[in-house]
C-alpha cells in the first residue's frame, strides 16, 4: 500500500500549499497584488500560540484567540498605515512595485520580529486531535492530517462559494478586474481590500497554527509555505481559488510520489522541474497568460 500511503501524504502537505494558495488568489482578486506574506501570518500564529500557551502558561482556546486577535490588529494596521497609502494615496504605486513589494517587505518584517520574539529553534503549536493514526486497509493517516485535509477543504469550498454565488463575491470580482468602475457602481474596493486581507491573514494564521505540529515551524518557514502557494495560486492565474486549491493538493501529490519512488534528495528539484516544463508546453491551459496580462 505504499501508493497509497505516498498520496495520502501528499494530500496533507498539499493541503498545507492549496490554503495559502487560496489566501494569495483571492486577495489578488479583489487588490491585484500578490501576498507574499501569507506564510508568515500562518508561522506567526503557529509560533504565538506556542510560546502563550507553553511558556506563558495560557489556556490553549485563549492563547488561539490572544493570537489570532493581534495578527487581525497587526493586518489592519498595516493596511490602513501603508497599503492604503500605496493604493489610494496622491502618488499612487504602480506595476511591480505594488505587485510585489510591500508585501515581500512585510514577511521580512515579521520574519525579523519573530526571530526577536521566539528565537530560532523550531515551534509548534499543540495537536487539537490527539490520538493514535486512523488506520484502514493498510492506510494510514494522521489525526492532524485529517484535520488539516478538512481545513483546506472547507476553507476553498466556502471561498469558492462566495465568489461564485453571492453578491459580495461579484462585488469582489469587480474590485479587482476594474476598480474604477467598481467605485462608479458604488462598491467600496478599499473597504473590500481590507476585509480580504484581514481576513485571508487570519485564516492563514489559524490553519498555521492547526498544521504545525505535522511540521513545526522557525521563523523563516513562512517564506517557504508563501514560495510554494504563490506558485499554486500561479496555476490558476492568480484570480481562480478553485483552481489554486487543486494545484495546491497536486503539487503535494506529485512531491510525494516522486520522493517515495524516484529520489528524496533531489525529488523537489525534479519537481520544479516537471512544473516549469509544464509551464513552458501549456501556458494558456493553465493559466499563466492570464496571470501576467491581468
Amino acid at each position: 500500500m505504499k501508493f497509497g500511503n505516498l498520496v495520502i501524504a501528499g494530500l496533507v502537505t498539499g493541503s498545507i500549499y492549496a490554503v495559502f494558495a487560496v489566501c494569495v488568489a483571492v486577495w489578488y482578486r479583489v487588490s491585484n497584488i500578490l501576498n507574499l506574506a501569507v506564510g508568515d501570518f500562518a508561522m506567526a500564529g503557529a509560533l504565538g500560540v506556542d510560546d502563550l500557551y507553553r511558556v506563558r502558561g495560557l489556556p490553549l482556546p485563549a492563547a488561539i484567540a490572544c493570537t489570532l486577535a493581534v495578527i487581525a490588529v497587526f493586518a489592519y494596521a498595516y493596511d490602513q498605515i501603508v497599503l492604503r497609502l500605496a493604493q489610494d494615496g496622491a502618488r499612487r504605486a504602480e506595476g511591480i512595485v505594488i505587485t510585489f513589494f510591500f508585501t515581500f517587505a512585510l514577511s521580512f518584517f515579521i520574519d525579523g520580529v519573530a526571530k526577536t520574539l521566539f528565537g530560532t529553534d523550531v515551534h509548534a503549536a499543540p495537536a487539537l486531535w490527539n490520538g493514535q493514526s486512523l488506520a484502514w486497509a493498510g492506510l494510514h493517516l494522521d489525526r492532524a492530517g485529517l484535520l488539516v485535509l478538512a481545513c483546506a477543504v472547507v476553507i476553498g469550498g466556502m471561498f469558492w462559494l462566495y465568489i461564485r454565488y453571492t453578491l459580495g463575491g461579484k462585488a469582489l470580482e469587480a474590485c479587482g478586474e476594474n476598480p474604477v468602475g467598481a467605485r462608479i457602481a458604488g462598491i467600496d474596493t478599499r473597504r473590500y481590500r481590507r476585509l480580504i486581507f484581514v481576513g485571508t491573514a487570519v485564516i492563514a494564521a489559524l490553519f498555521g497554527i492547526v498544521e504545525s505540529p505535522i511540521t513545526g515551524y522557525t521563523y523563516l518557514s513562512g517564506a517557504t509555505i508563501s514560495l510554494t502557494g504563490f506558485l499554486a495560486a500561479a496555476y490558476g492565474g492568480f484570480r481562480k481559488p478553485g483552481r489554486a486549491l487543486a494545484a495546491g493538493l497536486f503539487i503535494g501529490v506529485l512531491e510525494a510520489l516522486l520522493g517515495g519512488y524516484v529520489s528524496t534528495e533531489y525529488g523537489d528539484t525534479i519537481m520544479y522541474a516537471l512544473l516549469a516544463a509544464l509551464v513552458l508546453a501549456w501556458p494558456r491551459g493553465l493559466g499563466f497568460e492570464s496571470a501576467v496580462s491581468g
